[in-house]
């Protein structure tokens, strides 16, 4: 009997490390499935970056998206620089997070573009194909890229960036 309750101790630990383990890999994307600049900036100083898998963007659309979230307003200036924007530009993103804080919707507010895939530092390209939507979240301090593959996904992200429909806090 005593045997029986030693093993039932001595199991139970390793069987709540397996179960916890299981659910945890079962909401984690791995690391080789993350994009490119996910990977790139994961470990950046003051920023959390997320990978979210399968996006809703519309009834028919759901792309993978990629959110970096700076602690401070230090951190989203570094952010923006690494993605190769100068200091005016950094000082226009503080200036609007200014005049946009405390309006209804502030955290939408939102100012989007191209980039080329994976690369948030090099403009779009002519062909849609090579391109990703990013958009900076001055207010909320963040910046979105949406891994788009055609001209058609492009236009979908930014018909509904543009009236402020997309969530990028909501699966």
């Amino acid at each position: 009997m005593r045997r029986r309750w030693l093993i039932t101790l001595l199991l139970a630990p390793l069987l709540l490390a397996v179960v916890a383990l299981a659910v945890y890999r079962c909401h984690t994307v791995p690391l080789s499935q993350c994009s490119e600049v996910y990977r790139q900036y994961r470990d950046m100083p003051g920023i959390q970056a997320s990978f979210v898998k399968d996006k809703q963007i519309n009834d028919t659309l759901s792309l993978d998206m990629t959110l970096f979230e700076a602690e401070d307003s230090a951190a989203f200036a570094n952010l923006l620089r690494a993605f190769g924007h100068g200091e005016e530009y950094i000082r226009d993103m503080a200036t609007l997070r200014e005049m946009f804080a405390g309006k209804a919707d502030a955290l939408k507010a939102s100012f989007t573009g191209y980039c080329l895939r994976g690369r948030p530092s090099v403009e779009g390209a002519a062909d849609p194909a090579e391109n990703e939507v990013i958009s900076y979240f001055p207010v909320a301090l963040c910046v979105a890229i949406y891994h788009t593959h055609s001209g058609d996904e492009i236009h979908a992200v930014l018909r509904k960036g543009y009236w402020g429909e997309i969530n990028i806090h909501s699966k």
